[in-house]
C-alpha cells in the first residue's frame, strides 16, 4: 500500500508530493519513504505536482517496483 504525503516548506513556500509505502511487521505499522525499488534513488520519490506524484505512483505499481527493464539482444 502506499499513499502521497504534501510535504510544505514553510521558509521557501516550496510544495513536494512524496510517495510513501506502508511498513508492517507483526502488529507495528509505519510509512517508510524508501519504497524498495530496483534503481538507487537520493532522497524521496516525489514531484512538484500532484499530477506527477500520481503519475510515479502508477509506474511503480504497474511494473511491480521493477523500474528497470533488461532486453538480451544478442
Amino acid at each position: 500500500m502506499y499513499r502521497i504525503v504534501r510535504e510544505e516548506n514553510k521558509l521557501s513556500g516550496r510544495v513536494v508530493y512524496i510517495i510513501e509505502k506502508r511498513k508492517k511487521w507483526l502488529w507495528m505499522e509505519s510509512w517508510t519513504r524508501d519504497l524498495g525499488l530496483d534503481i538507487a534513488m537520493r532522497g524521496p520519490i516525489g514531484a512538484s505536482t500532484l499530477d506527477g506524484a500520481k503519475y510515479k505512483l502508477q509506474a511503480i505499481k504497474d511494473n511491480d517496483s521493477k523500474i528497470i527493464h533488461l532486453s538480451i539482444i544478442d
